[in-house]
């Protein structure tokens, strides 16, 4: 299997797209607002104890309290669980929308190939790795190196790594879970004691794993030299090549997936026969609803019903993927009658995402009324989190665009201008909601170093719908 990893790093955002033997296959987003607090560990303080629930409350510098379960909370807190009380928590899930953040103080440290729990001693393995003798190996290995001071789980990764890069994964780790331990207790609430390596580096480590041929394609040096130095230079030679490319219209022009990723903003996606899917998001569910349309339907209807469901199946599917959605996704598609089709349409999509190499997705058989159903686990923001917000008249949820996308979109006209004209100074009116936006994260200022121009923001007093507009100025 050959995938492309193409990595587009610019001042505000981040953005990676997985290419698999050239098809299109996911897209993820990183931008300078930190608003991903998933595996977070940071200093908590206890806000109220709620024995009913067997729960606390704790206060670790959000808007909302977490909730942490007692039977989450390490064996040397037990008896220290009172309001006031310190203790370290990880966030196991994210706020969404009246739902707070669920946290857990059994804490554990990522690596490539391991995970390190600082507060147990035991040494867990993948049941993929069913070969006992290199289980045993394992674990010798690793009570060894942390002396039984920390427990560890062994990730299905590491089944083909070596035994160098194995023992390089546990040392770091080793190490980051004593910086841990010193800290944990003298730190104010809020204070960070351990993040995740960037997001890129997250889905270079997931994607090395199961394929035979990866090239990491990226706009920056700094970014291929800190991927080559984690992954290691044993596998640099076998199956991982790296290429920088910092042309001026960018990776995804490049690459040809330009007009597909500018579609994942979308509501409405045409399909090839005329056929389309209109996506709907709400807190519980997303809703895509699969439409005739212009698709011709009447030499043979059933065929033509069936067709057209293998297509919506398959876009419905990559454009999941592509949006890093989560939860229960709900495809309606076209009525069919034939419980042989509904039996056909079901294999296909537990083969698409077979394929395309989907482990957080299940999908159900179709239900009597053609719902094809999907439940999927939560990993990273997905899209329409990042990108939409609720209508400020209405409240409905995802309608509009958030001020992260028009901040990536005043970054990307910025850029524009630096790299295809000749100007120095650039004046922009801004709405004031945006300018506060832009203000409260140092985007100017960041905007300005990077690209050599000098941003004259004005807040707009206009009526206008736009949200920013640039014009040229000479100094």
């Amino acid at each position: 299997m050959r995938k492309q990893i193409l990595i587009e790093k610019n001042v505000l955002s981040t953005q990676i797209a997985i290419l698999q033997e050239s098809e299109f296959i996911s897209f993820y987003l990183e931008t300078c607002i930190k608003s991903d607090k998933q595996n977070r560990i940071v200093v908590g303080q206890v806000e109220q104890v709620v024995k009913n629930l067997k729960a606390v409350f704790v206060n670790f510098g959000e808007e909302k309290n977490g909730l942490l379960h007692i039977k989450q909370v390490p064996e040397c807190y037990q008896n220290k669980l009172s309001p006031g009380s310190r203790l370290p928590v990880q966030v196991v899930k994210q706020n969404s929308g009246e739902k707070g953040y669920k946290l857990t103080g059994k804490v554990n440290l990522m690596g490539r190939f391991l995970v390190c729990l600082p507060f147990e001693t035991g040494i867990n393995i993948s049941k993929k790795i069913k070969d006992q003798e290199i289980r045993e190996v394992l674990k010798q290995k690793l009570q060894c190196l942390s002396n039984g001071k920390y427990g560890f789980v062994v990730r299905t990764t590491a089944k083909n790594a070596s035994e160098s890069l194995l023992e390089k994964d546990a040392l770091e780790l080793i190490e980051k879970a004593d910086a841990f331990m010193k800290a944990k207790d003298y730190l104010s609430k809020g204070s960070q004691l351990y993040e995740d390596p960037p997001l890129f580096m997250q889905i270079v480590r997931e994607e090395l794993e199961g394929a035979e041929k990866v090239e990491i394609i990226c706009n920056q040096q700094s970014v291929l030299s800190a991927i080559q130095a984690d992954i290691g230079e044993e596998d640099d030679e076998e199956h991982i090549s790296f290429k920088l490319c910092n042309e001026i219209e960018g990776l995804f022009q490049v690459y040809d997936i330009e007009k597909k990723r500018t579609q994942l903003l979308n509501r409405k996606i045409w399909l090839k026969n005329g056929g389309n899917l209109v996506i709907d998001y709400t807190e519980a569910m997303t809703v895509i609803d699969v439409n005739s349309a212009k698709a011709i339907l009447t030499k043979n209807p059933q065929k033509a019903v069936l067709d057209l469901n293998l297509l919506a199946v398959k876009e419905s599917i990559l454009q999941m993927l592509r949006r890093n959605l989560s939860g229960i996704i709900v495809i309606d598609l076209v009525e069919m009658p034939s419980q042989e089709d509904k039996q056909y349409i079901y294999e296909y999509a537990k083969e698409l995402l077979n394929k395309w190499g989907d482990r957080r997705t299940k999908v159900y058989p179709l239900t009597d009324l053609g719902l094809l159903q999907f439940s999927r686990t939560k990993k990273y923001i997905g899209l329409p989190q990042q990108l939409f917000t609720s209508c400020i008249q209405c409240e409905a949820p995802y309608s509009e665009n958030s001020l992260s996308y028009y901040m990536m979109e005043l970054e990307k006209t910025i850029k524009d201008i630096s790299e295809k004209t000749e100007h120095t100074a650039v004046f922009v009116e801004v709405a004031p909601i945006f300018y506060q936006f832009l203000l409260k994260n140092n985007c100017i200022e960041q905007l300005e170093n990077a690209y050599n121009l000098q941003l004259q923001i004005e807040r707009s007093t206009a009526s206008s719908k736009k949200m920013f507009l640039c014009q040229f100025y000479q100094r």
